[in-house]
């Protein structure tokens, strides 16, 4: 069965576009998923500032912003989620029967599954309705997929480089970096495959990029190629 709220937000987006020539047009939005260990929000970062300059340099002031990890702050302030229910949340992490269960005998408040990525999902869509926003992660190519203002990006690498990355980050063996980094692959896809059901990535993202092989400025001077010409600067 299809997810009803992305079926609801793709029909609100379709009648939005065919309201006639004043309609209003959600975006611009630029998405960017990473497999573990690329800098998603590094250059998610670079390319919003990046973004905003160009803009000042035109004459416009249209702020670009970057949203990562306040996508899960703000969907855990409107669920009453506790700090461990977030970290949870920020590290794509689910829960089984028994853990729900002692969950729900707890003190602590435990919405469900289904209503939490429904909120982080309602939330990157209103943020992302408002234009001028790179929206690292959670999902968020499927969830603006359907707006004609939008551009959705992969990050990828090799596993082994992936892993060099995070081992020199966060102070691992690269044995450790490398168990880590594919854990994280499997959690991030099970968190988009409630979205997107299993569907290959060529049905949702636009261009991919090697880490590996570009510089983070050849990754933005690229999409800010694209994003200038479908007008979004």
């Amino acid at each position: 069965m299809d997810n009803l709220f992305l079926k609801y937000m793709r029909e609100r987006t379709g009648r939005r576009k065919s309201s006639g020539p004043s309609f209003y047009a959600p975006g611009p939005v630029i998405t960017i998923s990473r497999d573990y260990g690329c800098p998603g929000r590094r250059i998610a970062r670079l390319l919003s500032e990046t973004l905003t300059e160009k803009n000042k340099r035109m004459g416009r002031e249209v702020e670009w912003k970057w949203l990562s990890k306040e996508i899960i702050e703000e969907s855990a302030r409107e669920l009453k989620l506790s700090p461990t229910l977030i970290q949870d949340l920020s590290d794509y992490r689910t829960r089984g029967f028994f853990e729900n269960l002692a969950l729900f005998f707890s003190e602590e408040f435990y919405p469900g599954d289904v209503k939490i990525k429904n909120t982080i999902a309602r939330f990157i869509y209103n943020a992302a309705s408002e234009g001028n926003v790179v929206i690292v992660g959670r999902a968020g190519e499927s969830i603006t997929k359907n707006f004609e203002k939008s551009f959705h990006v992969k990050l990828q690498a090799p596993l082994d480089w992936r892993a060099e990355q995070v081992a020199n980050t966060y102070g691992m063996s690269l044995s450790e970096a490398k168990k880590e980094a594919i854990e994280m692959d499997k959690r991030r896809s099970q968190f988009r495959n409630y979205f997107e059901k299993n569907r290959p990535d060529i049905d949702f993202f636009d261009i991919f990029f090697n880490c590996a092989t570009m510089t983070d400025e050849e990754i933005i001077e690229m999409i800010i190629i694209v994003a200038e010409t479908r007008g979004f600067v």
